[in-house]
């Protein structure tokens, strides 16, 4: 009898280890940062494969498709196969339109799959933003596409809540991994517009749902913003839209609107009087807003999501065309420090600005001054690659003491090559306000 109770309760604890939920456990330090390519069909550039290089890259999610469910698959192919580039992996990523109902037939996934292998992957991403509502039915979706993929990887971008669903479980382990998105996770409030009270790109409320992913049954990486945003809402706090061709220095530093700094990396203009914008029309009462992701909140993320147990970071989206991405992939790679710009004058009289560090200076207004005790020692001219070249104060810069030029951004790795400013580069002192000290500017060896 005693014999049989024992053996009944070692059964019960069998079978109670087999309901219990294991997390999965990340062995080692994160990964390093990844990134999502987004709509983007021209090859990476031996500079930005340099820099991935340095930042220590190993993985790019590059969108491959957009697929539409009428009843049979339309694939608009986004961009084609491609192979590993020098040691960086490209996962194709397939988003899925929000029409859901792919989920309700029995074939859909079958032939997702029989479109997917014209990329011949060892790993794909989907793309889904599944109401909660329909978790069920996107995990049994996920399994029957597992099933007819047996030889790829499928992982899947997901919503920050999800771990709260009571099919959450089941949904990750239908999968290899998942990204997690910790952005756009809600909109702006009419009300809260016109309180000039916004969501910044990285909210430091985030924390608390990033944390919600430590049980995961699966690797997972967290998805965190790296893109810039220049929205225009009206006079009522109604959103009008995201403008999507637009120069950063038109909009901080040449559209006639003052830039109002309101913190977490969120910027207010407005204007009394219309203004044109890279051909969208700014008019009196508009509220034009920009937004980037504050550094020091995005790394503070970051920290959790590696404390939370995440894989690694997926960045949205790597810097390059067809997107205003607001750091680098230096800049990413290494923990959040102010720059170290360096100042040379070369021999025709041109100011050369140069970010030679890991850390980039953001979009914002940046304020190069440059002052001489001499007289003369400046002229006018182009501001070349700055935005603006001008005396202090309004005097014409052959009669000032002190010049300043503008710019809005400076990347790591990049400089800005001014017009010839520089007649009389003799002792001359230049500081960028708010970052710098004082300190003379170094002339370009004329024998070089």
């Amino acid at each position: 009898m005693l014999l049989r109770l024992a053996c009944l309760a070692c059964l019960a604890l069998l079978v109670a280890c087999g309901k219990t939920k294991t997390r999965w456990v990340r062995s080692g330090p994160p990964a390093p940062p990844a990134f999502w390519v987004w709509h983007r069909s021209s090859p990476l550039t031996s500079t930005e494969t340099s820099t991935l290089k340095l930042a220590n890259t190993r993985t790019l999610y590059w969108q491959a498709a957009e697929c539409e469910w009428n009843g049979a698959w339309k694939i608009t192919r986004i961009s084609a196969p491609l192979p590993p580039i020098d040691g960086l992996e490209i996962i194709p990523v397939f988003r899925l339109k929000p029409d859901s109902a792919f989920l309700g037939n029995p074939n859909a996934a079958r032939l997702l799959a029989q479109e997917i292998r014209a990329w011949s992957p060892r790993e794909i991403q989907l793309d889904f933003d599944c109401p909660d509502r329909l978790l069920g039915g996107y995990t049994a979706f996920l399994q029957a596409l597992g099933a007819a993929l047996t030889e790829v990887r499928v992982s899947i971008t997901a919503l920050a809540a999800w771990p709260r669903h009571p099919r959450f479980d089941a949904l990750a382990r239908s999968v290899s991994s998942l990204a997690p998105m910790f952005y756009d996770l809600e909109a702006d409030a009419p009300a809260d517009v016109r309180a000039l009270r916004f969501h910044p790109m990285a909210d430091p409320s985030s924390a608390d749902l990033i944390r919600l992913w430590k049980n995961c049954p699966r690797p997972w990486l967290a998805g965190l913003p790296n893109f810039e945003r220049l929205s225009l809402f009206d006079s009522n706090g109604k959103l009008g839209g995201h403008l999507r061709a637009w120069d950063r220095d038109a909009v901080f530093l040449l559209s006639g609107m003052k830039a109002q700094p309101l913190g977490k990396g969120i910027t207010l203009f407005q204007t009394s009087k219309s203004i044109d914008l890279s051909g969208t029309q700014v008019t009196p009462g508009t509220i034009l807003l920009h937004r980037l992701p504050d550094a020091a909140i995005l790394a503070q993320l970051a920290s959790t999501a590696e404390q939370a147990g995440a894989a690694g970071i997926l960045y949205f989206a790597l810097p390059g065309p067809g997107i205003s991405a607001a750091y680098s992939a230096s800049h990413l790679a290494h923990s959040a420090a102010a720059p170290q710009p360096a100042l040379v004058i070369n021999t025709r009289g041109q100011v050369i600005l140069k970010n030679p560090g890991p850390h980039d200076m953001p979009t914002r207004v940046w304020e190069l001054e440059l002052h001489s005790d001499q007289a003369a020692a400046f002229t006018s001219a182009s501001p070349g690659g700055f935005a603006t070249a001008d005396g202090a104060e309004g005097i014409p810069a052959e009669f000032s003491n002190t010049i300043i030029l503008r710019f809005s951004r400076l990347a790591a790795g990049e400089s800005l090559v001014s017009g010839p400013l520089i007649k009389k580069p003799d002792g001359l002192t230049w500081s960028i306000r708010g970052l710098t000290e004082k300190q003379s500017a170094i002339r370009e060896d004329s024998t070089r």
